[in-house]
């Protein structure tokens, strides 16, 4: 599944069955190539994560969660910043740790079942997932491959 096409899906308790909000962000372990917890903005309240553990069901309507005590704020800084926009992906500058500009990100591929990252994509450009080396204010990071397009010439 691609991110871009669970963007804004409800996500909704199990327990009560109150919309929680809406997914709007994935806070990502580069190291485990995973999707390890949903921001989930909007509702009746205030921005809050979900953690991937608390999700038992993803589907094309919606998100289901345990409970609403699945929703928390976030433990560090890190997940503040993806809470607040900082480290949102899309349109992020992907970058190969040789210095070339492969292009914006224009999104995440992953299994809804387990939350694995299994490429980045930027364009026509499928990049795998176990090229990943860091996410950050900046661009998403990557290890340089040698059937990477070269970086365009400047204007």
């Amino acid at each position: 599944m691609r991110l871009s096409e669970a963007d804004g899906r409800p996500v909704v308790s199990r327990a009560s069955a109150e919309t929680l909000g809406a997914l709007k962000h994935v806070v990502i372990d580069v190291r485990a190539r995973r999707i390890v917890a949903l921001h989930v903005a909007g509702g009746k309240r205030h921005a809050r994560l979900v953690d991937w553990a608390s999700i038992t069901g993803f589907g094309p309507d919606g998100i289901v969660v345990e409970d609403d005590a699945a929703a928390r704020p976030p433990a560090d800084d890190r997940e503040s910043a993806v809470a607040a926009g900082r480290l949102d992906l899309d349109g992020r500058l992907l970058l190969s740790d040789a210095g070339d500009a492969l292009g914006a990100l224009t999104d995440v591929v992953f299994d809804e079942g387990t939350g694995a990252v299994t490429a980045v994509e930027a364009g026509e450009l499928s990049v795998d997932a176990a090229r990943l080396r860091a996410i950050g204010p900046y661009c998403v990071l990557v290890r340089a491959a040698p059937d990477d397009p070269p970086a365009p010439a400047p204007a």
